[in-house]
C-alpha cells in the first residue's frame, strides 16, 4: 500500500492516480526503490544484512574465487 503525496489517502500499489484527489502517484519502480532503501536503513540500525546485500557479497566472493583459480590471477 502507498499513500497519496497530495491528500495522504491510502492507495493500492498498482494505481497510477489517487482515487480521492486525482494526483499522480509514484510509479512501481520508485515505490520498490523506496522500500529497498527503507529495508537497508532498518538493516543498518539492527546490524542485519539485507537479501540484496547477501546476494552482492556472494557475487563478490564468487568473483574473488574465480580470480584465485585463474592461471595468472586475472579473469
Amino acid at each position: 500500500m502507498v499513500f497519496c503525496t497530495d491528500c495522504a489517502q491510502q492507495q493500492e500499489d498498482s494505481q497510477k492516480f489517487c482515487r480521492f484527489c486525482g494526483e499522480r502517484l509514484p510509479g512501481a519502480t520508485l515505490i520498490q526503490q523506496l522500500r529497498d532503501e527503507a529495508a537497508n536503513i532498518k538493516a543498518q540500525k539492527t546490524g542485519q544484512i539485507t537479501q540484496t546485500q547477501q546476494a552482492n557479497l556472494a557475487t563478490l566472493k564468487a568473483i574473488e574465487l574465480a580470480r584465485q583459480q585463474s592461471p595468472n590471477g586475472q579473469s
